[in-house]
């Protein structure tokens, strides 16, 4: 099983078939589908990491209040954090890691985001929804990142 690590980019939701859920999942070397939801594969990271993915939003919101569609810190270093693009119990949501999105752009079928390595991908959610989750993601890196790191971050 590929693992998942600070350098996936994103996890899409798709079906097989049979209507069975998998994902595609942006790695460094490829993209890989995977059986199971987006949400399986990163509780399974999650867990890898220390903790289950409902700790980990529980942990979110403690720091960025009760808000729906909260972002997940997979490890604790908070170098991969990845946000929903709807509601998380959907079979259509798609994870992303905010630290590879370049860019968001508006499209006819709402939005496309585009990753460092220059590939992307469209999400059926409005450029405003992602953007605003790429900066809550920000927000909860940070805190975290304080938090662990403590003095060894620079303030800016």
């Amino acid at each position: 099983m590929t693992q998942l690590t600070n350098d996936t980019r994103a996890l899409i939701p798709v079906f097989n078939e049979y209507g069975e859920a998998e994902t595609l999942v942006y790695q460094p070397d490829g993209i890989h589908r995977m059986k199971g939801a987006p949400m399986q594969l990163l509780e399974h990271a999650c867990l890898y990491y220390g903790s289950s993915i409902q700790g980990r939003i529980e942990a979110a919101r403690h720091v960025l209040g009760p808000h729906r569609k909260t972002p997940v810190v997979m490890d604790w270093h908070a170098d991969a954090v990845f946000f929903p693009t709807i509601a998380k119990e959907s079979p259509d949501c798609a994870w992303i890691n905010f630290q590879h999105v370049t860019d968001i752009k508006p499209g006819a079928n709402g939005t496309r985001i585009q990753f460092l390595t220059g590939e992307s991908v469209q999400v059926n959610v409005s450029d405003h929804t992602v953007s605003r989750q790429k900066q809550r993601s920000i927000e909860i890196s940070y805190a975290f990142q304080k938090r662990f790191h403590g003095s060894t971050l620079k303030q800016t």
